[in-house]
This record gives C-alpha cells, structure tokens and sequence, in this order.
C-alpha cells in the first residue's frame, strides 16, 4: 500500500471515528487504493451524505486520469444534479486516454440536461477528437454555440487539425479569429512547424514580435524545431538567456534547445545545454541521448539511467537505438531489444520500428523482418521502418513490394512511407515509376506538402529526369530554401552545373532567403565548372552575408578554389578557417594533393595534432592521393601502413585505390597486384579496374587479362573492362583479339563515352569534343586554330605537328557538313 508522505493510516481512521466521511473519501485517494475508496464511499453512503459538485469532480477526475473509468462514471451517475464541472472532469479524463467516443457519448448527455457549457468544455471535447470527422463535428458544434472567440478552443482546434496534417483548415481557424492573442499565434507556429512549413511559421513569428504580443517559452520552442541555420537558433538562445526564460528552470525550453543543437550537428552546444539544466526531466535524458557522440556513448547513457533507477520512456529508447549502427555495437542493440522484451516495450508502435529500423542499419535483414512479422499489432511506423531498410540496402524491390502490401491491407500512408518508396524507386533508374507514386502522392493530398515536393524533384533528377524535376520546381507556387536547395543538388547529381549558378541568380534577384546548404552547392557547382569569378562573386556575397563563419562554407570556399586552379585563393581562405575545421583542413589538404604537392600536403598533416585536429579518413586520403599525384610510392606505402598506428584511422577501400593507382602509374604492377592481395578488406570492381588502367598504359597483357576478370566477376555489364582490354591488346598487336573484343562490344552495345572540354566565351559556356564539328562556327575556330598551330612548330620544344594534323582531319569533316 502507497501512502502519502503526509498521511497516516492514524489521520484516516481519526476522521472515519469523527464521521467526517467527506475529508476521509478524498484522503482515501493517496493512498492509491481503489477497493479502499469504495469502502469508505460505501460508509459515505450509508450515513445519508450525498455527493456534492467539488466532492464528485475531484473523485471522478482521479479515477478518469488512472484509467478507471467504470469507477469515474459511478460516480458521475451519483451526484445529484451534476453541473457543467463535474462533466468537464469526465471528459477531460476521456480526451487524456485519447478515448474519443465515449468523450462525445458523456458531451450529449450533458447537452440532453441542459446545462450550459463552460470555456473549458470545448478545449476538453477538442483534445479528445482523433480524427478529422470528429475534428470537425466538435468545431462545428462549439461555433454554432458562439464559442469561436475562445482562445484555448481556437488553439486546440488548430492544433487537432495541424496534427492531422489539415494546416489550410488550421490557417482558416487562425484567420477568423477575431482575438488576437498568443496562445493562438503559438498553436499555429507549431502546426506549421510540424508539418514543413517552416518559412510560413519564421512569417507568423516575426508578425508576433512587430504586434508586440507575448513571446512565451512555447512559442520560442516551437520555433526552434523550424529553424534553417544554426546562427538563427544561436540568436533565439541568446533572446531566451536575455528575457530570463531559462532562469525559470524551463525544461520545455531547454529541451527544444537541445535538440536544435542535435538537429545541426552541435553536440558539444547540445550537452553544455543539458549540463546547465539543474532539474533535468526525462525528456531532458532523452535529447542528451540523442546528442551523443555516437552508439557508444549513447548506450553508456542509457545503461546509466537504467542503473540509477530513473524513469525511461519509449523516446529514450528509440533514441539509444538510432545512435547504434553497424555490426559492432549489435550487441547492445540486441541488449536494448532483451530489455523492451522484459519491460513491455514493444507495445509500443516506435519502439518496434525503432528496433526493426535499427536491426536493418546494422545489416541484420532476417532480424528486422522477424521481429515485424512478429509484431502484436500493424501500423505504418513498422512498415516504414521496414520499407526504409530496404531502401537503404538497395533492396528497390523488396521495398515497392513492401508497398504494395501496405495498399492492400488499407493501412495509413504517410509522407515518411512515400519518401522512403520514392527513394525505392529512384534507385531503378525509371522514370515511370517515379511517376506513379507521384501520381498516388497527388492522390492522397500530399502534392502541396514541401518535404514530398522536394523528394520528388530529388527523385526525378535521379532517375536521370532532370527536366521533370525543372518542371516541378517551377510549377511550385511558393519557392522556399528548401525547394531550392533541392533543385540545386538535383542539377549537381546531373551533371548540369551551369544550371545551379542560373537557378540561384533567378531566385536571388525574386529576393528569397538561401542559407548554408545554398552556398554550398553554388561553390561545388564553380569547383566542376572550373569558374573563379564566379566563385568570387559568391565568395564576396557570402561575406557581405556574414556567413562565412559557418563551417561548411568554409570547406566549400576552399575546395572551390583549389578546382578552380587558385591555390593562392584556397590558402587565404584556410588562414581564415576556425582552428578546429576539420573539413577545411581536409578541403585544403586535396586542394593541395590535387596539384601533386605533397610537401604542403605533409605539413599540414604534421601541424593538425599541434592545433588539436584529429586526422580522419578522409585526411589520409588527401595524403595518399598527393603521393600518388607526385608519385612517391615508398611515401604512400608508409602513410598507409602507419595511419592507424598514428592516428587510429582504419585504412578503407579508398586508401587502398590511392595506393593501387600510384604503383600502377609508375609500373610497379606486381607490387600493386600484392597490395590487393594484402587488402585487410575484400576489392571492389574500383580497385581491379584501377589495375585494369595500369596494366592498359604499361602492356602488362597477363595481369590485365586477371584484373579483367576479376572485374567482371564483380560487374559483368562494366562497360569499361572490355574498352580498357581492347586498348591493351590493341597496344600489343593482337589484333585479332581486338576484333573479336569488339565485334562482342557492339553485340552488347557498349559505348565509349566520349570526354569534353569547355570554354567561356563573353559568359556563356561551350561544350566540345575531339573533332567536334558541331558549333555553328566551326569553320573560323579551327581555321584561327590551324594557325596557332602553325605558329607552335617555330618553337623547338614542339617536335610533331598534333594540332596541325587534328585540324586538318577536323577542317576536312567541318567541309564534308557543310
């Protein structure tokens, strides 16, 4: 027996002696007994009392909110008279246990009796609505009654409907309301921070601070899931500090900060937030968990609240189990799942897809699928998370077919359910697959929703149907950051580089916001194009901007230069990076190894541990690719062997490749042959090919013919295992095997994809090939070409006239077309 820590058995049973069964009845309920209330209450009742209004709301709201609602309802059925109060606790208890039905059945008997409803009965009534039906009923209902002025059941009703993903029903409730008051302006910030619409809630916010209406914790917490850049949250944190809101302990708040800082990759900010929380709730566990560096610390976390005794709910679990990726920390995931086993965990819908979702990460496929098809109940957030695995595997197939199942049992398609099968289906390469999903994301209302617009452009540009993706972006009625930034990495993936400067210039000029990722993709588009006024025209407007703090635009300042030829550039730029970049340091590094200087290369790796930087993978391979570039094999073959010895970096399949290619580039076949052979990793088709390359430059016939092999026993449709074959018989004499090598690649239809080159001429880009006769002014370029040729032989240094002999072949083909 519980007892309240202010209660005796002693206090009880003087009051039962002084007949005051009233006071007695109402402490029965600390001690958390329902069989003794019900002796009291029968004691109650025999003395000839009679429920009264206070009495009876209090008895039925204990007993509605621990879920016993046949006691709550005797109780109801007891009093005499009851009033709107008494009915309001009933509801109230409905609409927590989410119990909508018999919430409306105790609201129409209360309607039957007359009673007059109260400001609290609608916001009760509100709350217990599920769906959009019973959405609507209770906001019709409650208009009709002339309550519609009535902030918290204005709120409630735009919070329902945003919840159910109806934000034009929710905006409608915002616009016709005629009080202008917080609650309301919060409850749509939130609604349309749920759903996406995050530039329409930082519009709602702004209007808030020039009407000079009371910002209040949730409105700042709100905003804070709706933010585009870290700078934007560092400044509501500062407001929040300065307005004293985190004085007040405000855990709602410290929480929404937290996970902002997650969200951005700020950990290290997320934890200082945490740590200056003194009261901690278990929310405040679950976003500390989630910030943690990786599995490892996310598990020592949970393990440690496990220990001590505190209180664990399904978000801590599910975030422990996004954090453990990867075969090695399985076994904790497997520890997680035993514990959900004995605590009765896996009711609960997250938490199953937690697992299922974390099972799949880990490359356990038969696990995942087990534990769904073991499932006590089907929801589209196992299906999801099933159907996600798949896609992230590549297994397309088995994901659509997932899909189709989904459809013929009627269960609830979401936008998580079509993002994942559009991912599905992008892996295809087929555009019409694309299509008919888009066609049932229009069927189920999601075509306006931004996350599905953008996923569909991203889609369709990987399906190699970058002009669906053009005309989905420009049927979009209200471009935001994210449509663009969506656009702009669609055109990268497809090569159409020119496009990204074209598409940020139309959208700038129409005066829309860009933020870090927007930049990002402008400087990688001039690295391929090779522009450096553009790349300084950008650069200057991201100073002007004050963005050139933020670190991947730093990094993607640099590599920007370094592609396009200015080292010098990269290298101001680097001076100005923050100490402890890493991704500058590497930016700069490959920008480095990419001109073969190795020396720079090496001391900005000896200097990295003095300025506290930790190489990672991706320093070694900026390393071993400026050895390969300079060739400087002996180099190369100590870095790789000495990297985790050093540094603790793992020598991966792309350390390998570097190492492979600069053996290969100075002949050294066989040695290159062995380091495959000593690979502490299995090859790729990558690294063979790379040896395929080698042994085509160097006539290494034997060796090529194994590389060969070997390649296609990985990828039998490798188109360019049989060109680089047919080159290296073709260097040998052989030509009948060329032949025969060939006369097999035409069966096949294999094609040579030819190389291009360009130019600027007056701001426009020409695309050309070797010959190329395609320009309108062929004519004049290789007539004004031949004579630079002819000027070339005066100088000693040029002993065969190339050029002299390529235009003449080409001035032959210009005439032949014209």
């Amino acid at each position: 027996m519980k007892l309240s820590p202010n209660l005796s058995p002693t206090t009880l049973k003087s009051l039962l002696n002084q007949n005051l069964y009233s006071q007695a009845l109402k402490s029965s309920l600390s001690y958390q007994t329902p069989l003794l209330t019900d002796s009291i209450y029968a004691l109650f009742i025999k003395s000839g009392s009679f429920l009264d209004h206070f009495l009876s709301s209090t008895l039925i709201s204990h007993f509605s909110l621990s879920g016993d609602f046949s006691r709550a309802t005797l109780y109801l059925n007891d009093t005499r008279h009851p009033d709107t109060v008494v009915f309001n606790s009933l509801i109230s208890g409905y609409a927590k246990k989410t119990r909508p039905g018999p919430a409306f059945e105790i609201f129409n008997r209360f309607r039957q009796m007359g009673l007059s409803c109260d400001g609290f009965t609608p916001s009760c009534l509100i709350s217990a609505c599920v769906s959009f039906q019973e959405n609507v009923v209770a906001h019709c209902v409650f208009f009709k009654m002339g309550f519609f002025s009535s902030v918290f059941f204005v709120s409630g009703l735009i919070d329902n409907y945003c919840k159910l993903g109806f934000v034009k029903e929710g905006e409608k409730c915002f616009d016709e309301c005629l009080v202008v008051d917080c609650v309301v302006w919060t409850a749509m910030i939130n609604g349309y921070v749920l759903n996406g619409c995050f530039n329409k809630a930082r519009v709602i916010f702004l209007k808030m601070r020039c009407l000079g209406l009371e910002i209040n914790e949730f409105c700042l917490s709100g905003m804070l899931g709706g933010l585009f850049d870290v700078v934007e949250g560092e400044q509501i944190h500062g407001f929040c500090v300065k307005m004293g809101f985190l004085c007040g302990c405000s855990s709602h708040l410290n929480n929404a900060l937290m996970n902002m800082y997650s969200r951005f990759g700020y950990k290290v900010c997320a934890v200082k937030v945490f740590d200056e929380n003194p009261r901690p709730d278990v929310v405040s566990l679950s976003g500390r968990i989630y910030a943690a560096y990786d599995g490892v610390e996310a598990f020592s976390l949970f393990k440690m609240c496990v220990d001590r005794g505190l209180e664990i709910n399904e978000y801590c679990i599910t975030n422990t189990l996004s954090g453990i990726e990867g075969g090695d920390v399985l076994g904790w995931g497997k520890q997680i799942h035993g514990f959900c086993c004995k605590d009765g965990y896996l009711s609960e819908a997250s938490v199953c897809g937690a697992l299922v979702f974390m099972y799949g990460k880990c490359g356990e496929m038969g696990d995942a699928e087990l534990l769904f098809d073991e499932m006590m109940f089907e929801d589209s957030v196992s299906w999801n998370a099933l159907i996600s695995c798949y896609t992230e595997k590549g297994l397309a197939e088995e994901a659509i077919a997932l899909f189709s199942e989904m459809q013929k049992f009627q269960l609830k398609i979401n936008k998580y359910t079509l993002a994942s099968v559009l991912g599905a289906a992008s892996r295809f390469n087929s555009p019409k697959q694309a299509m008919q999903i888009h066609s049932i994301i229009v069927k189920l209302g999601f075509s306006s929703d931004e996350s599905m617009q953008t996923c569909l452009i991203t889609s369709y540009g990987k399906c190699n149907a970058i002009t669906e993706s053009k005309r989905l972006f420009s049927e979009i009625d209200c471009v935001n950051v994210v449509h663009l930034n969506a656009m702009l990495s669609t055109c990268i993936h497809a090569g159409c580089h020119a496009d990204v400067l074209n598409f940020f210039e139309a959208r700038w000029n129409l005066c829309l916001a860009v933020d870090h990722v927007t930049f990002t993709m402008l400087f990688k588009a001039c690295g391929f194009l090779t522009n450096l006024n553009h790349g300084k025209t950008i650069h200057s407007l991201v100073l002007k901007l004050g963005m050139d703090k933020n670190i991947f635009i730093k990094s993607s300042v640099i590599d920007a230069y370094c592609k396009c030829g200015s080292i010098s550039d990269a290298e101001k730029a680097f001076r100005n990076k923050d100490q402890h970049n890493i991704a500058a340091w590497n930016a700069m590094m490959m920008g480095y190894a990419q001109c073969g200087r190795y020396l720079e290369v090496y001391n900005l790796l000896s200097t990295m541990p003095e300025c506290g930087v930790q190489p990672d993978e991706i320093t070694y391979l900026s390393v071993l690719s400026s050895c390969c570039h300079a060739g400087l094999v002996n180099e190369a073959k100590y870095h790789l062997n000495s990297m985790f010895d050093l540094h603790g970096v793992i020598p991966c399949l792309e350390h390998y490749a570097c190492v492979v290619d600069g053996l290969g580039r100075v002949g050294l076949l066989e040695e290159a042959e062995r380091t495959i052979s000593q690979m502490s990793v299995l090859p790729d088709a990558r690294i063979w090919q790379i040896l395929l390359s080698a042994c085509s430059v160097h006539g290494n016939i034997d060796l090529g013919q194994f590389a060969a092999n070997k390649l296609l026993e990985l990828q039998p449709e490798n188109d360019s295992a049989c060109v680089l074959l047919s080159n290296l018989y073709a260097s040998a004499g052989m030509w009948n095997v060329v032949g025969e090598l060939r006369r097999r690649m035409k069966a096949k239809i294999v094609e040579k994809e030819p190389g291009s080159s360009w130019t600027q001429v007056r701001g426009a880009t020409h695309y050309f090939f070797a010959a190329d006769v395609s320009h309108p002014e062929c004519k004049e370029i290789y007539f004004n070409l031949q004579s630079l040729s002819e000027q070339m032989m005066e100088i000693p240094d040029v002993e065969e006239d190339c050029i002299s002999q390529a235009c003449t072949k080409a001035m032959s083909n210009c005439n032949s077309h014209g």
